[in-house]
């Protein structure tokens, strides 16, 4: 009995021991299975980028996120693998425009930083233009005062390239750089290329101080679009003591810039500008009657009821609209509609009812 007992305890420990080492064996198997795993999912990633520039910029984004979330994985830009190139700085513009608040503060300080910033140096003094776009545009939308020179000297060197001249204007926009951006405006040896909605565009987006801004250039601009731009901004943006300033454009020798001055004046309510305004009612241009219709509304359609009434009669239907919705401010409606029924036009009369609808329907109420 004492050797069976003998042989069963060594079986035990033989079947211990062999347990132990299956056990030891299959978790050397999981971890190394593991470490295969991510090696072949890397190499996949790796792959996939290769063959296609949609999972490249995918991963290179998921990367940014991760290095401006709090606690992220990515320590800096520089532990982004591929982010030092044309589709790097793709998607770092991309990125830049969704991210707010301290997120964005931490991708503009990456990007400006010495690291990346040998890159962004290494590309505007290069000659691949896509490139320094990306780059002149990362310039503004990050705020990265440091590089204004910079934007500066790209938009002198393409001064003959649509592209570059609004990326640049846009960048010194947000960048709030306006003495340099005075500069350009007035620089007559670079030939506007951008629309006047572009130039509009491009003011909305500027971060200094836009009062400022349109009180240099309105008179110095090379680009008379830019003026225009500057006549527009000064009335959509109420700015009063500019007003002084566009009372010349209401005789310019370009007629767009004079249907901008009567624009402006009539939103500012500049009483100086009225007469004037009173003369446009009546001038052979349908376009200028139009303008001339609101802003004699802004006035007061009170002070106003005789031209306004004749610009009710007007041949042309937009001139008729505009003075019917002018006319619509006149305190009482009852008499407004006796006399205009007294001038027996027929359109007229129709044109200032369907306002009145319009006007009571917009407020709530029964017509």
């Amino acid at each position: 009995m004492v050797i069976v007992q003998v042989i069963v305890n060594w079986m035990i420990v033989v079947m211990a021991a062999f347990l132990a080492l299956f056990t030891l064996l299959l978790l050397i198997l999981h971890f190394t299975g593991a470490a295969e795993g991510k090696r072949i999912k890397k190499m996949r990633e790796q792959l996939l980028s290769l063959i296609s520039g949609e999972v490249e910029a995918s991963r290179i984004r998921n990367k940014i996120y991760e290095m401006v979330r709090p606690g992220g994985e990515v320590g800096s830009i520089a532990e982004i693998p591929g982010i030092r190139s044309l589709r790097g700085l793709q998607v770092i513009s991309e990125t830049a425009d969704e991210l707010r608040g301290e997120p964005w503060n931490v991708l503009s300080r990456e990007v400006g930083g010495e690291w990346f910033g040998k890159y962004l140096r290494k590309q505007l003094d290069g000659r691949n233009m896509d490139s320094i776009i990306l780059v002149v545009k990362l310039i503004g939308t990050l705020r990265l005062t440091q590089y204004t020179s910079e934007a500066v000297a790209q938009v002198y060197c393409y001064r003959s390239a649509t592209q570059m001249q609004h990326i640049g204007m846009l960048s010194l926009c947000l960048l709030g750089a306006g003495k340099e951006l005075v500069a350009v405006c007035r620089d007559e040896t670079i030939a506007s290329l951008l629309s006047f909605r572009t130039l509009e565009e491009l003011f909305r987006t500027y971060t200094g101080d836009r009062e400022k801004l349109c009180c240099v250039l309105i008179d110095t601009a090379a680009d008379l679009y830019i003026r225009r731009t500057c006549i527009k901004a000064i009335g959509e943006y109420s700015y009063s003591s500019l007003a002084e300033m566009v009372m010349p454009y209401l005789e310019s020798w370009q007629f767009n810039a004079r249907i901008d001055a009567i624009r402006t004046l009539g939103q500012l309510k500049y009483e100086p500008a009225l007469d004037a305004i009173r003369s446009f009612a009546k001038d052979e241009r349908w376009e200028a009657r139009v303008v001339s219709a609101t802003a004699l509304g802004s006035f007061g359609a009170k002070d106003n009821f005789d031209a306004l009434l004749a610009l009710l009669c007007d041949k042309e239907w937009w001139v008729r609209y505009r003075a019917a919705e002018a006319l619509v401010k006149y305190p009482d409606h009852v008499e407004l509609i006796k006399r205009v029924e007294a001038t027996g036009d027929r359109f007229a009369n129709e044109m200032m009812r369907f306002a009145l609808d319009k006007d009571a329907l917009m407020r709530g109420e029964v017509a």
